[in-house]
This record gives structure tokens, C-alpha cells and sequence, in this order.
């Protein structure tokens, strides 16, 4: 259990640390000439059942504010200190407001200092406490008074600190690890040394893991947890972490950074919050206010973009959204503190709601239903309300970096939901079955709409149906939705167009004659195939006339328009598409040349160019500088069209 000690400066919080533990947190020489903490100060205290109390010794001056954020993260417990000569002071308010915006709910109260005073003076002291915690919403909190240096009062309070390791908060490992580095130094005979909480999941010795500061990656070679070597750290543990990689030093690594899964490396400049204005402020916090905002041990500036209503009132509550001033990490549930622009006081605090917020449209009546969405504590619950309002679909990448969420725990939560996954990889989205069915239904009456404004045509493109749909729909995702369609036989496919199986062309006799004509010329048993202009003046007939009924064919998916003035027939381009997956699945990486590709078929250069290129518009295949892959199978983008 982690105990955080927070009160005014010369309260005697390290004092008391030290009486409970026997360790002196002050640890730095500055702290020792001066006699305050400037610093974090750490202290351990192991329980016969081999329970861990961590105690965290936060300075109170008001210059080290910034110190004490850095120390509340991940707390249990707060341990608030008050000197019975001084009372309750400014300090004391502030730090147990931060507390509290840090959603530490756990209290304990030690009255020290009560041999400097008399009893009526303890009791006066211990009333003004009660009364701060009950306006603060924390009624019946324990006051225990104590004399530090004689011991009075410590075994007490000691007691009390073991009754509440069971009420600690359950830390779980079933997230990806991330760790919030508020110390780094070096040690001469073991390198660099980061220290900080433990926000979620686990990390053993020879892991990789990512530090936030550029991504890169470094290996853990040691770890201290609470003070004892282990070759293990979890969530909700106080560790140092003895980490090596390539060019690092001490230079490239500051407090506030995080040590992390690599899979949680995705810095944001826009976060969407909860946020909670203190009632003691004397006005709302407007929109764009300039402030300081501390999360987990990290420290920077932020401009406050209220989502509704232009102000959050003091005492009240409201969402908005952070614009940071440079790349920040944050995941669902982070709790965080606003200063204001001084850095003189604190105005409010709150909960990370979504650490990916669009730049455009945050307040818009679909996004802030979004937020209200992700508001449920309960995962399940949040996507379960996100995929039921989203008409486009949740992307899946941001949603598991926002909720810290491995692979198998996704798969298992789409499972539970029965969410349908369509789209390709990095862009792959989930839909609720309801919604999913209303982007069918818009996708076919898109394609109504297309044929009443042109019934000459074979049917609508990709790009002619998502046109028509409002919100916009990704191409994977419309391409999914048009794979169920045509397999509920909702929709028809003649190539790469779209119809309804009710509606039908017809092709002239004229037309048809003089494509049974050309057909040879552009689909030669060896060699190029003509381009439009050869194959007319081979055949003696007008250009244009050739031309129309090769477009009508292609509108019909009977011919390909491969590039300016070149047709083939859809059969002929689909073996041509069969050559280009053997390559691929002949080579050693799944990738082929151009080259290659030009003498396996003896094609000319510029004709193979030109269907290289074609493959890479239809999505066949995919063009990584002077080499290609296979995205989808020939069966996928010909076998419709080749039996039409």
C-alpha cells in the first residue's frame, strides 16, 4: 500500500515518516541545510505478513508544489499532516485538494507536535481538520495526534495504517506495463536508473520497453520494488528500474517522461478530460485558459478548450478539452491537476476521458455523445455504448492504446460484445450488429439513388457511393459492407461497380459485334495487347465508335480500362492478376518487381507499368517503393467480374 504525506511546510510530515519507519526521507543535502523536503522522499515499511507500506514524503513548501504532484500518483492512502501549534494553513487546504482531484479517497489525519501545545489546543486544532475534511466531502476521517520525536501517539497510528492495507486499492497486471519516471541518475558500476509508481501491468528483468522521451526502445537489467531487488515490478508498487540501450544517458531522460510497453507508445497533444473546478476559486474557469497541467509525474502546459458553454463554474463540473504544448502520454482514467498560469494555485483537476481528441469538431453534438459514452468506468460498458451511438464504427488501434488493452483482452471484449471487425489493419473498426445494418441500408439506398440519376449505367462506384453517405465511410470499411451486401444478395457487382440485382442494361447488337471483334486484339495469346487507337485502325473503324462500346463494356465489368487509351477484358486481366500472386508467393519476403513481373508475362515495359498501376488503384495489389505485395486475392477483386 502507498501512503502519501501531505500538509504544510515544517508540519513535521518527515519527522513522522521516520518515527513510523525508521528511515529519513531527507535525502538530498539541500534538504538537510535547509530542514525541508525539496524532493520526493521515500520510505518502506515491511508488515509481519510481509505487506509493504510505501511511504511517499512530499514537500510542503509552496515553491515545491510541483514535487508534490509528482508524488501523489498512484497513491492509496493520504496521510494528512497538520502541526497542532499552526493549525490548518494554506498549504494543507491545497495539498488536500489535490488529493482529492487525484480521486484519493482513503484519509488518516496525524495531529503532531501536540507536546508544544495544550489539550484544549489539540482539540481546537483536531475541529478545524474535521471541519476542512467534512466541506471536502470526507466526513469521519481519524485524527490521531502524536509527538514524532517522543514517540507518542506513533504505535496508534501504526495501527490504524495496518487496518487499511485491505481497503487498498486491488491492482491488477492484465494491462500493458507503463511506469511514470519521477527520478534519474546514474550509479557508478550500474548505469542509468529510473524511479517511479507502477500505473498498470508488469515488467520483468530482460523485457524490452519504450521510454516516452523518443520512442525508443531499452532493455530492463535490474529492479528494486520497494526498496528489496526483485526481478519483478507490478502495478501499484514504488520501483527503481535499472535500464540500458543504445545512445542512452541521463541527458535524454527527465522526470515526467514514462517507461512503457511499446504498444502504449502514441503521444497526443489533444486530451479530452472530465474536469472538476475547485469551489474556492472566485470565478469560472473560462474556455482557453491558459494553465499548468501535472499528470502522473509529467508537467507542461495546457490551454483549456471548454466543450460546452464557454465556462466551467467554480465548484462545478464539465468536459473540455486539453491542448497541450507538446506531445504528452495519457490513457482512460489518468487523473490530473490544472495550476494556474502563475503556478501559484491550484484551480482543478479531473479524469482523462479519450487522450485522442480530433482537432476539429470537439464540441459537436456526435463527439460529445462519444465522450458522454466513454464516461462508464466499466470498458465493456464504454464500447458497448460507443459502437451503439457510432455510426462509423469505433476505431479499434486508439480505443486499446486509450484503454491500455493487450491483444487477447480486445479479442476477448469483441468477442463479449459480438462486435462485427471489418477494415485492414491499423484502420480496422468494430460495429454493434444494429449499426452495421444501418450502413447497409444506407449503402443500398446510395445505390438506388444512383440509379435513378443514371440509368444508363452499369451501377455506382466505390467513390459514387461513398459520396453519397454522410458521415464519410473509409473505403475498407464501405468495401466490407459491400461484401456482405452482395452476399445477403442485396446488391449485385459487374467489376468494380455497384447495382441492384433488379437493375439491368443492355448492350447494342452493333456494340457487341465489334467488341467479339477487338476482343482478340486486346487480349493477345502473347505480346502487348493494342491500345485503342491500334486496335481501331486494325479493325478499319471510327476511334470514338470503338471507344463508346469499350466504355459500355467496361461499365458492364466485361472490360478493364487499364490506362489512357488501354482496354483488356476482364478475363485477360485477371490471369494477368494470377501471375502477379505467384511471384509474390514464390519470393522470400512476398514481394516482386516490376521487372520481374515484365518477363514472367512479356509484356512490354510501359503496358506492364500500366497494369502494375492499375492493380495498385483497385487495392490488388500494393507499391513499396520499387517493389509490390498482394493486399487482397485475384479471386476477390476478378471473380465477379470475369463471370458476369
Amino acid at each position: 500500500m502507498i501512503i502519501a504525506t501531505a500538509g504544510h511546510v515544517d508540519h513535521g510530515k518527515t519527522e513522522l515518516v521516520k518515527a513510523l519507519t525508521g528511515i529519513d526521507t531527507d535525502r538530498l543535502p539541500e534538504e538537510r541545510a535547509r530542514g525541508l523536503s525539496v524532493d520526493l522522499g521515500f520510505a518502506y515499511h515491511t508488515l509481519p505478513d510481509n505487506t509493504i507500506l510505501g511511504f511517499v514524503d512530499v514537500p510542503g513548501h509552496e515553491k515545491f508544489i510541483r514535487n508534490m504532484l509528482a508524488g501523489v500518483a498512484g497513491i492509496d492512502l493520504g496521510l494528512l499532516v497538520v502541526a497542532a501549534d499552526d493549525g490548518v494553513m494554506p498549504q494543507t487546504r491545497e495539498h488536500l485538494a489535490i488529493l482529492s482531484l487525484m480521486d484519493i479517497r482513503q484519509y488518516i489525519v496525524a495531529l503532531t507536535k501536540i507536546d508544544r501545545v495544550s489539550s484544549d489546543r489539540v482539540d481546537d486544532v483536531a475541529d478545524q481538520v474535521d471541519r476542512l475534511l467534512t466541506a471536502a466531502g470526507h466526513e469521519g476521517v481519524t485524527i490521531y495526534p502524536v509527538c514524532a520525536p517522543e514517540n507518542q501517539g506513533i504505535g496508534a497510528l501504526m495501527k490504524a495504517l495496518k487496518s487499511r492495507v485491505k481497503e487498498a486499492s486491488a491492482w491488477t497486471a492484465e494491462h500493458h506495463f507503463r511506469m511514470a519516471i519521477d527520478r534519474v541518475f546514474t550509479l557508478n558500476g550500474v548505469g542509468l536508473v529510473v524511479t517511479g509508481m507502477v500505473f498498470s501491468g508488469a515488467v520483468r528483468t530482460g523485457e524490452s520497453m519504450t521510454l516516452s522521451t523518443d520512442g525508443s526502445r531499452v532493455r530492463v537489467r535490474g529492479i528494486r520494488a520497494h526498496n528489496t531487488a526483485s526481478d519483478g515490478a507490478k502495478a501499484g508498487e514504488r520501483c527503481a528500474i535499472n535500464i540500458a540501450g543504445r545512445g542512452l544517458s541521463e541527458a535524454l531522460v527527465r522526470r515526467g517522461n514514462w517507461l512503457m510497453h511499446p504498444s502504449l507508445y502514441a503521444p497526443t497533444r489533444r486530451i479530452d478530460v472530465e474536469v472538476q473546478v475547485l469551489a474556492s476559486e472566485t470565478g469560472p474557469l473560462k474556455h482557453w485558459t491558459p494553465t499548468h497541467l501535472h499528470i502522473g509525474a509529467d508537467h507542461l502546459s495546457a490551454r483549456v478548450a471548454v466543450l460546452s458553454g464557454g465556462a466551467i463554474p467554480a465548484g462545478g463540473q464539465g468536459l473540455a478539452q486539453l491542448v497541450v504544448s507538446r506531445d504528452a502520454f495519457a490513457v482512460h482514467g489518468d487523473t490530473f491537476v490544472l495550476r494556474d498560469q502563475s503556478a501559484q494555485r491550484t484551480i482543478a483537476g479531473g479524469r482523462v476521458i479519450d487522450p485522442f481528441s480530433p482537432k476539429r469538431g470537439r464540441a459537436r453534438p456526435a463527439r460529445i455523445a462519444a465522450l458522454n459514452a466513454l464516461q462508464h468506468q466499466n470498458v465493456t460498458d464504454a464500447l458497448r455504448a460507443l459502437t451503439g451511438g457510432s455510426e462509423t464504427g469505433v476505431l479499434l488501434a486508439p480505443f486499446s492504446v486509450a484503454y491500455n488493452l493487450p491483444g487477447p483482452r480486445l479479442d476477448m471484449l469483441i468477442e463479449t460484445l459480438s462486435l462485427r471487425r471489418v477494415g485492414q489493419q491499423s484502420k480496422q473498426r468494430v460495429f454493434c450488429e444494429t449499426q452495421w445494418r444501418r450502413l447497409g441500408a444506407k449503402v443500398v439506398k446510395a445505390v438506388e439513388g444512383f440509379h435513378r440519376s443514371k440509368p444508363m449505367s452499369p451501377g455506382a462506384s466505390v467513390k459514387d457511393i461513398q459520396l453519397a453517405l454522410s458521415p464519410h465511410i473509409e473505403t475498407s470499411i464501405l468495401e466490407d459492407s459491400l461484401g456482405t451486401l452482395i452476399e445477403e444478395q442485396r446488391l449485385n457487382s459487374r467489376g468494380t461497380r455497384f447495382h441492384l440485382p433488379s437493375h439491368s442494361i443492355r448492350i447494342s447488337g452493333r456494340d457487341q459485334q465489334l467488341l467479339d471483334r477487338v476482343a482478340s486484339k486486346l487480349a493477345p495469346r502473347s505480346g502487348t495487347p493494342l491500345s485503342l487507337h491500334q486496335a481501331a485502325a486494325d479493325l478499319k473503324v471510327d476511334v470514338k465508335t470503338l471507344e463508346m462500346a469499350l466504355k459500355t463494356a467496361s461499365g458492364l465489368g466485361e472490360m478493364v480500362l487499364i490506362g489512357k487509351n488501354r482496354y483488356a477484358p476482364t478475363p485477360f486481366v485477371a490471369k494477368l492478376g494470377v501471375v502477379a500472386e505467384r511471384l509474390a508467393a514464390n519470393s522470400a519476403d512476398g514481394y516482386f518487381t516490376t521487372a520481374e513481373y515484365r518477363d514472367q508475362t512479356k509484356l512490354g515495359r510501359n503496358f506492364a507499368i500500366d497494369v502494375l498501376e492499375y492493380f495498385d488503384r483497385v487495392g490488388f495489389t500494393e507499391r513499396n517503393g520499387n517493389t509490390r505485395c498482394i493486399r487482397r486475392s485475384v479471386t476477390d477483386v476478378f471473380a465477379v467480374a470475369s463471370d458476369a
